[in-house]
């Protein structure tokens, strides 16, 4: 069973918390709550994937779209990890997790998390 839900951390700042399993069904809603997210004019998403037990490898892409919307945030998109699945999953996606005082060179303005598809 999967479950999503959406808060708010820090003022202008978004976070999706993934749970259980992440199938294709559950990607593509993942992806409408980010784009939800842009829309409603967030400066920041965060993606917690502590909770995730499991996922489908073919649904990773959520991961990779989520972060390909950093471009239309301010400060940008950080995927969390914290879980041997969430770790995975960002892994498969092509991304690195977010750690307190990471900083990638080369990284575009207020992005914390690598995306080879950007």
């Amino acid at each position: 069973m999967f479950t999503l839900s959406l808060d708010t951390p820090a003022v202008g700042a978004a976070r999706l918390r993934l749970t259980g399993h992440l199938d294709d069904a559950a990607a593509r809603d993942v992806l409408h709550a980010a784009a939800d997210v842009v829309r409603c004019g967030c400066s920041r998403l965060v993606v917690d994937l502590k909770g995730l037990d499991s996922f489908d490898h073919d649904a990773a892409y959520c991961v990779t779209g989520c972060c390909r919307l950093s471009r239309f945030l301010t400060e940008g998109v950080s995927v969390v990890g914290g879980s041997a699945a969430g770790d995975a999953l960002a892994e498969t996606a092509g991304v690195v997790p977010h750690t307190a005082g990471a900083h990638r060179p080369g990284a575009l303005a207020g992005t914390v998390v690598s995306c080879p598809a950007c």
